[in-house]
């Protein structure tokens, strides 16, 4: 859901995704194709010849594969309004993988997938090994209402400034949704989830959830304080932290923080000694006019321009994961200290090949539904922080189009949609990394104060995302954590001692 000028703003998605510097740059000028790498999705072939499991409620577990291990796959159909016991049913698909130990635990781990908008079932090849360590607990996996087997879109809204054609669009969506958006919001997710463990006669539960998903997290804790054993947040916000108005300056942050990495790298140093010159020189000349690749040049046949709301976006995706964080300045040295700009374009996306889904022409409404009614997504343009980032500009276009976008969405009741954070003696432990361009460390500040028995911890050198070598130092905190059920004398040197970046100094194949 990319908007032509490159903006995320349709989406704006604070989920877990591995993206690339030239995504959509490869499919404007190649019109390369390929399959997300995004999600796995479950295979339920029953293989498992253990006994179907049926609970009260009408839940049914029956047997069948996840990622390639024995599970127990079933759908719950729940009320979309909990208030109208003779109202429409959705499904909600559940997926267990029990425990093979013989010492099981008896509180499972309940997996909060990001987004909004990500399926938890479906992204279970994804975060199952994160989660596996911690061998005599059940996974669960539920997933949240309009996603999945829910799932709710519509053709995707136009840009402004047509604010005619707009409102023609999302007037003829929710003319067509078999749908009411008001209870598509996460404290009726946060109602699913404590439906299911009953059902699956879960006592407590041990939370773990990604971006989006520490928000449904805190919301869950929140409105089910008695279910939760324990609440891992990974790549987080408090809930009272307007987390879309902080992009601009939390971006800027981490670009300024990529910079002063390579600086204090010998080799990066040598490769790029004029790197925020070379900044300089690109973000001024995209700034004045957009750089055009003339069809004569593109692989595509097609003319290709591109502004400096594309280049904001794409440095804000190469700052959400560590491994592309180290092609930064190789990215900025090759655009910014070139006299041939379409050479240098072309350069990049040769050596940077990536396979990506050229978009769709529909979008979730999920997202809509939970940016137009919750306090934590409010993304008002007056109230951004940062009119100095690069990606302000962008940011601010986002914030206005979710703001006319807004107007139009149904609104939910207080109750189905407002959660303050309450005060919890639930152990927390929390990561956040130093880099990261959306939730870093400064937004989980103030933990303590909400959560006495917490722990928030910062991982160096990471983005949004959790990186192979960070994942080294996480899991094991995450398994000891959960084991001993307690925050406090966690062995965290693993942190001080993650390896530096090693930046990319030349184009691959160069």
């Amino acid at each position: 859901m990319r908007s032509r000028t490159g903006v995320d703003h349709r989406a704006g998605w604070r989920g877990a995704t591995l993206g690339g510097a030239f995504v959509v740059l490869s499919v404007l000028l190649f019109g390369c194709g390929g399959t997300s790498t995004g999600t796995s999705p479950t295979d339920t072939s029953p293989t498992d010849t253990s006994p179907t499991v049926t609970s009260p409620t009408g839940l049914v577990l029956e047997p069948c594969t996840a990622d390639g291990v024995p599970a127990r796959c079933g759908t719950l159909q729940v009320l979309e309004d909990r208030r109208n016991s003779a109202g429409r049913r959705i499904p909600i698909r559940v997926v267990v993988i029990p425990s093979t130990d013989s010492h099981r635990q008896p509180d499972p781990i309940v997996w909060f997938a990001g987004g909004p908008g990500d399926s938890a079932v479906d992204t279970i090849g994804r975060v199952r090994p994160l989660l596996a360590a911690n061998t005599d607990r059940d996974l669960v996996f539920i997933e949240q209402r309009g996603t999945g087997a829910s799932n709710v879109t519509c053709p995707t809204f136009p840009d402004l400034p047509d604010t005619a054609a707009l409102q023609s669009a999302i007037e003829s969506c929710l003319a067509s949704l078999q749908a009411d958006l008001r209870f598509y919001t996460t404290p009726r997710f946060a109602d699913d989830v404590d439906e299911v463990l009953s059902a699956l006669h879960y006592d407590k539960a041990n939370l773990v959830g990604i971006s989006y998903g520490t928000t449904a997290e805190q919301v869950f804790l929140t409105k089910h304080p008695d279910r939760v054993r324990t609440m891992t947040l990974l790549s987080g916000t408090l809930l009272d932290v307007p987390v879309f108005e902080r992009f601009p300056e939390n971006g800027q942050r981490a670009l300024d923080l990529v910079f002063a990495e390579c600086e204090r790298v010998a080799t990066c140093r040598a490769a790029f000694p004029a790197l925020r010159d070379d900044w300089g020189a690109l973000w001024s000349s995209v700034s004045a006019s957009p750089w055009v690749i003339p069809a004569d040049r593109s692989p595509s046949g097609t003319e290709v321009s591109l502004d400096s709301s594309w280049v904001a976006s794409k440095l804000h995706d190469l700052l959400f994961v560590e491994t592309t964080q180290t092609s930064i300045p190789l990215v900025v040295h090759t655009l910014g200290a070139t006299d041939d700009r379409v050479g240098a374009l072309l350069a990049l996306t040769q050596a940077y090949p990536q396979s990506a889904d050229a978009g769709s022409a529909e979008q979730q409404m999920l997202p809509s539904a939970i940016r137009c009614n919750e306090a934590w997504a409010r993304d008002d343009p007056s109230k951004l922080v940062g009119t100095d980032s690069f990606e302000y500009a962008r940011d601010k276009s986002g914030a206005e189009w979710w703001q006319a976008v807004c107007t139009l969405i149904p609104k939910a009741s207080d109750a189905d949609a407002v959660v303050e954070p309450t005060k919890s003696d639930v152990p927390v432990l929390a990561f956040n990394g130093e880099e990261d361009p959306q939730d870093p460390p400064s937004n989980m500040a103030g933990a303590r104060e909400i959560w006495p028995n917490s722990l928030a911890l910062t991982v160096p050198g990471q983005g949004h995302d959790i990186d192979p070598a960070s994942a080294a130092c996480e899991i094991p905190l995450i398994t000891s954590f959960i084991e001993r059920g307690d925050a406090s004398g966690l062995d965290t040197t693993c942190l001080s001692q993650l390896p530096p970046p090693s930046f990319d100094l030349a184009l691959p194949g160069s």
